[in-house]
């Protein structure tokens, strides 16, 4: 038995894999990483979990070593500007995917690839930016996840070359809710919805800094349901960012997102207790749901958002777009419609549909209690929700 996570046993193992000590100034992503050790060990976790933790952990500890030296060196990356970036937040499983793929296909569009949110250091090349290394390293963990939970090919992309979440980033500052999907750590999911994770957005333009010193430029576009946390540490970290937040019935979006999680903990090695998925998710995202419902009674927040429903974003991507750009005075050009038009041809997304099966029910939640905890929600949206399916 390997011996149990500690916070110094993996701040040395970053050190010694690196040959660097500086861990920086910002100490915001301590509290989380503390949080993070502890679920783990808390779980009792079996060999393989506990080496999933380890080699993630060090991993994050490993990137702000290399970054804090980084900035030493070179201080322009931090200092440069990041612009107005477009942002979708719809909750998990609402056309997310579908909306940021869409906008990411513009021309003066530049997304983080899911490589760079994964391995972000050291800082991605314009000039090697489709053949880096970190591609093949990626793509090799999808094909090990899908060998241990092939079902995860019928709910959501494995094509580490596209654009990725900022959820991925965020497990740098020690702050995501991909911990909990990937290791399970239910004392850190609930740390996590209770807590406003200080610092959060320091990271994150870090990150993005980071990109964009030597890789392509563009105006930043970007996603992640986990922005409904804290939307305004997001709008005081890009002040004038433009948000997508897409609507569907959440009771169905949870059974989905339950279905998701219940595939990666498959691939991990984790808990497979479906009513306990099904708990957390409910748990989880109803709160960040009602806190950016709350966010939104500032006028300044309600001022940058867009909401689109999920039947209308499916029915007319084209439409949804225009109306995204009609919203924030930007330009819908020709070649962005060309390659919506050839995307929505060639996009193996359509030969999901109607392969993701799940319900309620599998998950013990409780459609009821779901309407009855987001009431406000549900009066204010109705209208963008459609049925459940």
């Amino acid at each position: 038995m390997s011996a149990p996570l500690t916070v110094s046993a993996l701040e040395s193992a970053a050190r010694e894999n690196t040959g660097l000590a500086d861990l920086g100034p910002d100490t915001g992503w301590r509290e989380g990483f503390g949080q993070l050790v502890a679920a783990v060990e808390a779980m009792k976790p079996n060999e393989q979990l506990r080496h999933l933790a380890f080699q993630n952990i060090v991993g994050q500890l490993a990137t702000r070593l290399r970054f804090v030296e980084d900035d030493k060196n070179h201080p322009e990356i931090a200092a440069q500007d990041l612009g107005d970036p477009l942002i979708v937040i719809g909750l998990p499983r609402t056309g997310t995917t579908i909306s940021y793929d869409l906008l990411c296909l513009d021309p003066e569009a530049r997304s983080p690839r899911e490589w760079e949110w994964y391995i972000p250091w050291p800082a991605p090349e314009e000039a090697t930016f489709n053949s880096d290394p970190r591609i093949a390293q990626v793509t090799a963990m999808y094909d090990n996840w899908l060998a241990h939970a092939p079902q995860l090919k019928d709910i959501q992309r494995f094509d580490c070359t596209q654009p990725g979440e900022c959820n991925h980033g965020m497990q740098y500052h020690f702050g995501s809710t991909n911990f909990p999907a990937e290791l399970g750590v239910p004392d850190y999911a609930r740390w996590l919805r209770d807590t406003e994770v200080r610092g959060q957005y320091v990271s994150h333009r870090r990150l993005l800094q980071n990109f964009q010193w030597k890789g392509p430029k563009g105006r930043w576009t970007l996603k992640s349901p986990q922005h409904l946390f804290d939307l305004p540490a997001l709008l005081e970290a890009y002040p004038g960012a433009m948000l997508v937040w897409t609507h569907r019935d959440p009771a169905l979006t949870f059974s989905s997102l339950s279905s998701f999680v219940a595939g990666f903990l498959a691939a991990f090695g984790g808990d497979k207790d479906r009513h306990a998925i099904g708990r957390d998710v409910v748990d989880t995202w109803i709160v960040a749901m009602n806190r950016a419902l709350a966010a939104r009674q500032d006028p300044a927040i309600e001022a940058r958002i867009i909401d689109l429903a999920h039947k209308d974003i499916v029915t007319d991507p084209k439409g949804a777009v225009q109306r995204i750009y009609d919203r924030f005075g930007l330009s819908f050009s020709d070649a962005h419609m060309r390659r919506i038009e050839r995307f929505l041809i060639e996009n193996p997304a359509a030969q999901r549909m109607g392969k993701h099966k799940h319900s309620p029910d599998q998950y013990g939640i409780d459609v009821s209690e779901v309407r009855a905890r987001m009431k406000d929600y549900y009066e204010r949206f109705s209208a963008l929700l459609g049925k459940p399916e």
